[in-house]
């Protein structure tokens, strides 16, 4: 949500924005925790860890090459 804020200035965009943000983490609870259960059932017990290991490297990388982090020197 910092991150949101800081590069959305303006209210209206923030806003908007910010929306989406919590509109996929409420779609994330819902869909989650039977999404992992089928997949338990069906594929295996390891499935649903190796999914979300995934998503995570996944998620990761896209915050590396989208938002290219810089080094902070104290002044």
């Amino acid at each position: 949500m910092g991150m949101l804020a800081s590069v959305y200035t303006d209210d209206e965009e923030r806003g908007h924005a910010i929306g989406i943000a919590l509109g996929g983490l409420a779609l994330g609870v819902l869909v989650g925790p039977p999404f992992g259960s089928v997949m338990y059932d069906f594929v295996g017990k390891t499935a649903p860890f190796l999914v979300l290991a995934f998503l995570a490297v996944f998620d990761g990388a896209l915050q590396l090459f989208i938002l290219q982090p810089t080094k902070v020197e104290p002044e």
